[in-house]
């Protein structure tokens, strides 16, 4: 398997190859953290997987080439922002091209779902609300991973079991870092507003 991996930021790309070092599988990664190597990469060699910052111009303009190079190249977009190469349609996107948005940051079981080809897009149907709300989780269990703690979508509630004030300052600052309304219970659950 040979994979392309596009982020200017140096310590997210080396994050990402550690991660694929892990696998007991031999995974050819080329790593470009500028434009001019990600588009010599590109016209050198043929890609299972294209990995892309999608956060900046670069990134954006990226897709384009390639996807005008090779519009079957499957291309995983790593994103902060709710932000979509199709302005929203699911649809379209998944019948005509094989782009998936990762909502950063990017686990190691997300990752092996990637390779092992059971990934489908995060962003797939998200109003702007639930993308944020999803990245908050994602934070929350990469900083408490053993911290059951799910985000009920009927309630519009974050449940978890004895909640530890860490955890509960940790995530009500990035609730408001996000600007998304909420008020904690009595028994530390968060609920959105």
């Amino acid at each position: 398997m040979r994979i392309l991996i596009y982020d200017n930021n140096k310590q997210d790309l080396e994050k990402f190859c550690n991660m694929i070092n892990l696998y007991p599988i031999e995974i050819i990664v080329d790593k470009a953290s500028d434009y001019n190597d990600i588009i010599y990469f590109i016209s050198q060699h043929t890609y299972d997987k294209v990995f892309i910052d999608y956060n900046d111009d670069i990134g954006k303009k990226l897709v384009t080439e390639i996807v005008e190079k090779n519009p079957k190249q499957k291309i995983f977009l790593l994103s902060d922002s709710y932000d979509c190469p199709l302005e929203r349609n699911c649809d379209l996107c998944k019948d005509k091209f094989k782009k998936n948005i990762i909502i950063k940051p990017l686990s190691q079981n997300q990752l092996t779902k990637i390779l092992s080809r059971k990934f489908t897009c995060e962003n797939e149907f998200l109003s702007e609300k639930e993308f944020k709300l999803k990245k908050i989780k994602k934070k929350v269990q990469i900083e408490y991973p053993y911290l059951k703690f799910e985000y009920c979508k009927d309630r519009d509630s974050f449940l978890s079991d004895n909640i530890p004030t860490s955890a509960l300052v940790f995530v009500t600052d990035l609730l408001n870092k996000h600007n998304i309304a909420f008020h904690v219970t009595h028994k530390n659950q968060i609920v959105i507003q």
